[in-house]
């Protein structure tokens, strides 16, 4: 699988535990080329920012987003259509802690979903199944 980058975007500032639990898991799980690189951001909103320069301007394979538990529901769920639009967009994993609320099963989706990012483009290549609609 190779050396593996990952960025961290920290709207959650209390989740420092979390966070050194999320990098434990990710060094134990794959190998991960230097350090993880981290931006924290003032809030929910800004976290799509975030994860879409981590997409546009960096190498990064994922994207962990630490999110605070205690959001307004309309602002998480902005924040989560956006956070979606960049996966569909850029085809970046993006995973967040409301749906793997600790470091370890945050980490582990991470992990699992660029494993099989990288699985399904080594099979497109093989692919010889002509897909074309006419």
């Amino acid at each position: 699988m190779g050396q593996l980058k990952f960025g961290f975007v920290i709207a959650d500032t209390a989740a420092t535990s979390q966070l050194l639990i999320a990098e434990q898991t990710l060094r134990m799980l794959a190998d991960v080329d230097g350090e993880i690189e981290r931006r924290v951001v003032p809030g929910t909103a800004e976290t799509v920012l975030a994860a879409k320069c981590f997409a546009e301007l960096t190498s990064v394979d994922a994207v962990l987003v630490f999110l605070p538990k205690d959001e307004n529901p309309l602002v998480m769920a902005a924040a989560l259509e956006g956070l979606t639009d960049i996966v569909l967009d850029w085809n970046m994993p993006v995973v967040t802690t409301l749906s793997y609320p600790d470091g370890v099963s945050l980490a582990r989706a991470a992990v699992a979903m660029v494993e099989m990012q990288i699985e399904m483009e080594a099979r497109a290549a093989e692919n010889t199944v002509d897909t074309r609609v006419n």
